[in-house]
C-alpha cells in the first residue's frame, strides 16, 4: 500500500504538483499537507510552479524559464515556445493531434511530431517532480501513487483519452531515466541527444500507472476537507490560462457525483485577458510608433502581465514603466473593451445557466444551499469573483462565495507561503487529499449527451 498521493496538476502555463498522506482525507491534519517545490530551485520564480514551456533552439531543447526566456530573444524571429499543453490534450482527436508535426515555428528543424514535445516536456515534470520529493525530509524514499488532475474531458471518449494520457506519461517517464540530471540542467539538454535517446525509451516505456481526478472534484475535495459547514452542492469556476470551465458537484456522505450536465468550457480565460490588457496598453501609448517599439512594448507587456494582473484586479490600476515613460493602465478602461464584455456576457451566460442545473438538483434533493468557488490563476480577478456571487433568478436556494484559500491553508505549519499561491495549487492539492471514491476512474467518466462544453464568446 502507499504511504503518500503525488497529484499533479499541468496547466497552460504553469505545472503545480501536491502529496497528501494516505488517508488524509478522513484524518485531516493541515502539516501533513506537502506542496511540492517544482520550482525550488530557482531563486527568481515562484517554488511551487513550473512553467509549461518547451522550446526548440539550434541545437539544445530548453525547458520551462529557460524555454520562456530564449523565445523571447529570438522575437523578431518568430520564433514560438510551445506552451498550450493542456489545450491539446482536450481536443476531439487526441491520436490525430498527437501526431501532428510541430509548425515550423516551433521546431525549425521539423524533427519532432506535437507527441514528442508533450512527452519531452512531461519528462521535464516528472524529473522536477522526483527533485522536489528527493529534497523533502517527509517524502524522500516515501511509497507513493499518482494522479493527474484535468477537466472533465469535453469531447470524444473520456475513458480512451484517459489511456492515451497514460501512455504518454509511460513514455515521458522512460524518457526522464534514460535522460537523468541532463532534464534540470539550466542549459536544456543536446538536440542529438534527444533524437537519439527518445524513440528508444518510448519503443520499450510501458502505461504511467496514475488514477485521474477531475478538477471540480478535486476543487470539492479542498474545500470539504476539515470542514463541517461547506454545503452538498458545489459549483466551481477555473479560470486559468487556455480555458475556463465550470463544473458543479453534488456530495451525499463521501460519495461526490458530478452534475455533468452543468459542465461548461469557454474558450477565452488569461491569455484572452493578456491580449485584452496588452492591445488597451498599446492603444494608450501613442509615442509607440512603428512595428519595431510596439513590438518592444508588447513583449515587455507579455513579460510583466502577471504583475500587471495583480496590481489591475487588486487596485483597479497598474503602471508600467517604458525607458523614461510611465504607462497607466486603468481597469474600467479593460471592463469597456468590446471583446471582454463579449467574453464577459457568454461568461455569465453560462454559468447562471449552470448555477439553475444545480439549483435544480439541490431542490430535488431536499437541499437549500450551494457554495461557489473560483480557482485558477484568475480566481481573484473581479468579474470573477462578482459571477460567483450571482443568486439563482427562482427557488429558495442560497449561494456562498467561498473562499479560494480555506483557512488551513494559513495554518503555522506553512510560514505564510502557501495562502498567497493556493488558488493555483488548489486542484494539485486537491487532487491528492481526495479519498480514492472521488477519483473519475472510480466515478466513472463519460460525455453527456447535451454537454455544453467548448462554448465560445461571441468574438473568438
Amino acid at each position: 500500500m502507499s504511504d503518500w498521493t503525488i497529484c499533479v496538476d499541468f496547466g497552460t502555463a504553469f505545472s503545480k504538483a501536491a502529496a497528501a498522506p494516505a488517508g488524509a482525507w478522513s484524518r485531516f491534519d493541515p502539516a501533513l499537507v506537502r506542496p511540492l517545490m517544482l520550482s525550488g530551485h530557482d531563486p527568481h520564480a515562484n517554488a511551487f510552479l513550473l512553467d509549461s514551456a518547451v522550446f526548440v533552439d539550434d541545437d539544445r531543447l530548453l525547458f520551462g524559464r529557460a524555454a520562456i526566456a530564449r523565445a523571447a530573444e529570438l522575437n523578431d524571429k518568430k520564433r514560438v515556445v510551445l506552451r498550450s499543453f493542456k489545450t491539446l490534450l482536450s481536443v476531439s482527436d487526441l491520436d490525430r493531434a498527437l501526431n501532428t508535426n510541430a509548425a515550423t515555428s516551433i521546431d525549425p528543424h521539423r524533427v519532432f511530431q506535437m507527441r514528442d514535445l508533450i512527452v519531452l516536456y512531461l519528462a521535464y515534470l516528472l524529473a522536477a517532480v522526483d527533485r522536489a520529493v528527493r529534497a523533502d525530509p517527509v517524502l524522500d524514499g516515501a511509497t507513493v501513487r499518482w494522479r493527474y488532475a484535468a477537466p472533465a474531458w469535453r469531447a470524444g471518449d473520456s475513458a480512451g483519452s484517459h489511456e492515451s494520457i497514460l501512455r504518454l506519461f509511460g513514455e515521458a517517464e522512460a524518457f526522464r531515466l534514460a535522460a537523468g540530471r541532463r532534464l534540470m540542467q539550466s542549459n536544456g539538454v543536446a538536440l542529438s541527444f534527444v533524437t537519439d535517446a527518445l524513440p528508444k525509451a518510448t519503443a520499450s516505456a510501458q502505461p504511467f500507472d496514475m488514477d485521474l481526478i477531475f478538477e471540480a472534484t478535486a476543487a470539492a475535495s479542498y474545500l470539504s476537507v476539515g470542514l463541517h459547514d461547506s454545503a452538498a452542492h458545489l459549483i466551481v469556476v477555473d479560470m486559468g490560462a487556455g480555458t475556463t470551465d465550470i463544473a458543479a458537484l453534488a456530495r451525499q456522505g463521501a460519495r461526490v457525483t458530478e452534475l455533468d450536465t452543468a459542465r461548461v468550457t469557454l474558450k477565452q480565460a488569461g491569455d484572452f485577458m493578456d491580449t485584452i490588457i496588452a492591445n488597451r496598453a498599446l492603444a494608450l501609448a501613442p509615442w509607440a510608433r512603428g512595428p519595431a517599439m510596439q513590438t518592444q512594448l508588447w513583449a515587455l507587456l507579455m513579460r510583466q502581465m502577471r504583475d500587471i494582473k495583480e496590481s489591475l484586479f487588486a487596485d483597479g490600476r497598474a503602471v508600467l514603466r517604458y525607458d523614461s515613460r510611465a504607462l497607466t493602465i486603468i481597469m474600467n478602461d479593460i471592463e469597456r473593451d468590446t471583446d471582454f464584455r463579449d467574453f464577459l456576457r457568454a461568461l455569465s451566460k453560462a454559468y447562471d445557466e449552470s448555477l439553475d442545473i444545480v439549483r435544480d438538483d439541490a431542490v430535488a434533493r431536499k437541499r437549500s444551499e450551494i457554495d461557489a468557488v473560483a480557482v485558477g490563476g484568475g480566481a481573484v480577478a473581479p468579474f470573477i469573483q462578482a459571477l460567483i456571487r450571482h443568486k439563482p433568478k427562482r427557488g429558495r436556494v442560497r449561494v456562498t462565495a467561498r473562499n479560494a484559500t480555506p483557512k488551513w491553508a494559513h495554518d503555522e505549519a506553512f510560514q505564510g507561503n502557501l495562502a498567497p499561491v493556493f488558488p493555483q495549487l488548489a486542484i494539485a492539492i486537491g487532487g491528492a487529499l481526495a479519498p480514492d471514491g472521488m477519483a473519475a476512474t472510480a466515478m466513472g467518466a463519460s460525455r453527456p449527451a447535451n454537454d455544453r462544453s467548448d462554448t465560445r464568446a461571441e468574438r473568438d
